[in-house]
């Protein structure tokens, strides 16, 4: 297959803004600029260096910083592929994806590194400390001879599986150039933007922000943490003009504004939940001058709606197709549906990933070409714009993250005493949907639900874990053995 042209690569923005407006900032983190041209200059630096190493799938397992940015560009730079983890996986999860992904280099910090033992030979790990350290001895970055073509890969992610393991799904080049193009045309990212992500990196959607900020030209700001207060100070100190973030992160941060305003927000992305109606409403008294944009979408199919209210898109709605994206809803036997009636919901685009990487559990993601779904179920109004009504299987999303229920009651059970257990998601202004467990128990105790608390949070990510509880007798179920969905959601009213 034909190479790409230097336009269609993912780091062709940061090249082109190198070149083009140097001494611009495209990156602040923690009160530190880095422009472009510096940028650039690191990134393919370190990129070298990994090329020298044979390194081509590059691991990256950090906590907000610059760094995961220049790491991220550098292997692509070099021709390789990104894989990102979640720092805040439980020690047994991000062994066993490790070891499933088999990266040639993971980089961490050393708690993360040492937690491995020898599992981890020394010549496969590397502090972020250590980044300048292997840069500074490339020397010379003109070395990179790396020609990917339009189905390349460039990135692994993941998003949660039914197992409770996430599941890995790999992006190509040209899907991310065709992303930024469409995301462009709906979401209005240029280079006169200055781009507050304060979400992790390691979530699709501020890492997506971040990228597209960069190739646009524009200023991208991300934080080691989120905290509400400093990030509506840096808001302010760098007169940021768009603010992405998931609606819980939206909620908490009107909440801590104390009556100031922000006039100089004019965008809002947010996607990951729907926006209730009290906080879209609330939005104005914090961020007076910014249209809120909604955006519907999954790792694994990118972007597949967007609801705009100066489109008059209906509250209950996620609005209408994306740029680049058709939708067809499907019933069980593969035919369509009448507009109003609910079903699978199916994406055609170019922006659909390639599929799972590694171990899965045969959920989600699937595709009958040139469609795919991840199951999602749907209907469509008068008018073509799209509601939700559920995923096949129960998923839950929430801050902005896919969870699965079953996950949830596989580690559970495996909690001694656990005799019967059942997890739903429970709407929820801030989160979008709150996990909510209902267990019996063979005998209960003052403190069961503090040391169930702790059970999951050694083995599920922090998203996953319930926040609200009931102890219970018996679960009702339905006669094929399926929990009873209305019982459960009548013990949590």
């Amino acid at each position: 297959m034909k190479a790409l042209k230097p336009d269609d690569l993912v780091h062709s923005g940061l090249l082109k803004w190198a070149e083009a407006a140097p001494h611009r900032v495209a990156l602040s983190f923690n009160g530190k600029a880095i422009s472009f041209a510096e940028l650039a200059q690191h990134c393919a630096l370190i990129g070298a260096a990994f090329e020298r190493r044979h390194a081509r799938l590059i691991g990256v397992c950090l906590p907000n910083c610059a760094t995961v940015i220049e790491v991220f560009f550098a292997a692509l730079m070099a021709g390789g592929s990104a894989c990102i983890f979640d720092p805040t996986w439980p020690p047994t999860v991000l062994k066993k994806l490790v070891q499933d992904h088999a990266p040639n280099l993971l980089i961490a910090p050393p708690k993360i590194l040492q937690s491995f033992g020898d599992a981890l030979a020394k010549e496969q790990s590397l502090a972020p400390e250590e980044i300048k350290r292997i840069a500074s001895k490339t020397g010379n970055a003109s070395v990179l001879k790396s020609e990917p073509t339009p189905d390349t890969p460039f990135l692994i992610g993941f998003t949660s599986g039914s197992s409770g393991t996430p599941k890995g799904f790999v992006r190509s080049h040209q899907t991310w150039v065709d992303s930024f193009r469409h995301s462009a045309i709906e979401l209005g990212t240029h280079a006169g933007d200055i781009v507050m992500a304060p979400g992790p990196l390691s979530h699709g959607l501020s890492l997506y922000a971040a990228i597209e900020a960069i190739s646009a030209g524009a200023s991208v700001i991300i934080q080691s943490e989120f905290d509400a207060l400093s990030v509506l100070d840096a808001i302010a100190g760098h007169q940021a003009t768009v603010l992405v973030v998931v609606p819980a992160m939206l909620d908490v941060l009107i909440g801590s504004a104390d009556g100031k305003t922000y006039p100089s927000i004019d965008r809002i992305v947010t996607a990951g939940a729907k926006l209730s109606p009290q906080l879209r409403a609330n939005v104005k008294r914090t961020f007076s001058n910014a249209d809120t944009i909604e955006y519907y979408g999954a790792s694994e199919l990118s972007f597949i709606t967007v609801a705009k209210a100066s489109e008059l898109c209906p509250p209950g709605s996620v609005g209408r197709a994306f740029s680049g994206v058709e939708i067809s809803l499907g019933d069980r036997q593969g035919g369509s549906v009448e507009t109003g009636e609910v079903g699978t919901i199916w994406v055609k685009s170019s922006m659909i990933s390639s599929g799972y990487v590694g171990p899965t559990d045969g959920s989600g993601f699937r595709t009958d070409r040139p469609w795919a779904t991840v199951g999602d179920l749907g209907h469509f109004d008068n008018q073509g714009f799209l509601y939700l009504d559920g995923r096949e299987g129960s998923v839950i999303t929430s801050a902005g993250y896919t969870v699965y229920p079953s996950a949830i009651e596989a580690i559970l059970r495996e909690y001694s005493g656990v005799i019967d257990v059942a997890v739903i998601g429970l709407p929820d202004s801030r989160w979008g949907e709150v996990i909510a467990a209902a267990i019996v128990l063979k005998q209960k105790t003052p403190e069961s639900e503090q040391r169930l608390a702790d059970h999951c949070k050694c083995y599920l990510e922090p998203y996953a874990c319930p926040r609200r509880w009931r102890f219970v007798k018996s679960l009702e179920r339905t006669a094929s053995g399926k929990t009873n969905q209305s019982s459960l959601a009548k013990l949590f009213s």
